[in-house]
């Protein structure tokens, strides 16, 4: 399964038309960070595509509850065994928000996961 979590409809549309149909088919589209949370909880997730600003807004702060960077919190919180639940998965920040993106990225490979920071459509 593959988690894309981004509040942006036309961002989510982009992606979809450049994926495969099978891609699309096994991917959940969350607007929120508590839908993420929920689908890292409750699924497998091959890849997770995630955002830093959501809410409809640019640039916000990451200690903000309702930014991507809580994903990265969610999962810094894990004991090492559930961790290792997502040792295969790929992480794929796609922010705009250079230095939070970055940050993001930096704290889920020191976590030992599998993370890179493309900014959306590049």
């Amino acid at each position: 399964m593959i988690l894309f979590l981004d509040d942006d409809p036309n961002r989510a549309a982009i992606t979809y038309q450049r994926w495969t149909e099978n891609k699309r088919s096994n991917t959940i589209w969350c607007t929120t960070v508590s839908e993420a949370i929920d689908v890292l909880k409750n699924y497998d997730i091959s890849e997770a595509y995630l955002d830093h600003d959501l809410g409809g807004q640019s640039f916000i702060s990451s200690e903000r509850e309702d930014s991507g960077m809580e994903v990265v919190r969610y999962l810094e919180s894990l004991n090492k065994e559930t961790l290792e639940k997502f040792e295969n998965t790929r992480f794929t920040i796609h922010s705009f928000n250079i230095p939070a993106g970055a940050v993001m990225t930096e704290r889920l490979q020191k976590l030992g996961l599998k993370a890179k920071h493309v900014p959306f459509g590049m």
